[in-house]
């Protein structure tokens, strides 16, 4: 009686721990993303004529939102992506926030559970003119 008690619960915790090493995965992947997406567009965004007028690097704010959504549409991540927020928070530094969908593979499968979570990143990147 034991023993098919021990198989179920072995693989009930297995079942638990790739789930969520797929959730780690999606993690690390729209960590990734986000780390891209700021020095993409940290370098890309670029005020062309503030710079060329006054010499001073300045990222445009609407081109850089431009570039964000543009690039993550293009990313592998885009089906799974939910938002995509690029905020210039200094004149050379961008930041990058992200959220992503994480599907559970084993977990839907048991009642009363979610199909999946949603994972968070974030990134900021400066330009450096040096």
């Amino acid at each position: 009686m034991l023993m098919p008690a021990g198989a179920l619960i072995v693989l009930l915790l297995g079942a638990i721990a790739f789930d969520m090493s797929v959730v780690f995965l999606r993690q690390r992947e729209a960590t990734s993303l986000a780390v891209a997406l700021a020095n993409d567009i940290a370098t890309a965004a670029l005020d062309e004529d503030h710079f060329r007028g006054t010499g001073e690097y300045r990222i445009d704010p609407e081109l850089a939102r431009t570039y964000g959504l543009e690039l993550s549409a293009a990313s592998d991540l885009a089906d799974h992506l939910l938002t995509v927020e690029v905020d210039v928070i200094a004149a050379d530094t961008v930041q990058v926030r992200l959220q992503a969908r994480a599907e559970y593979v084993f977990a839907r499968s048991m009642p009363g559970t979610d199909d999946g979570t949603t994972v968070e990143a974030s990134a900021t990147a400066s330009a450096d003119s040096g």
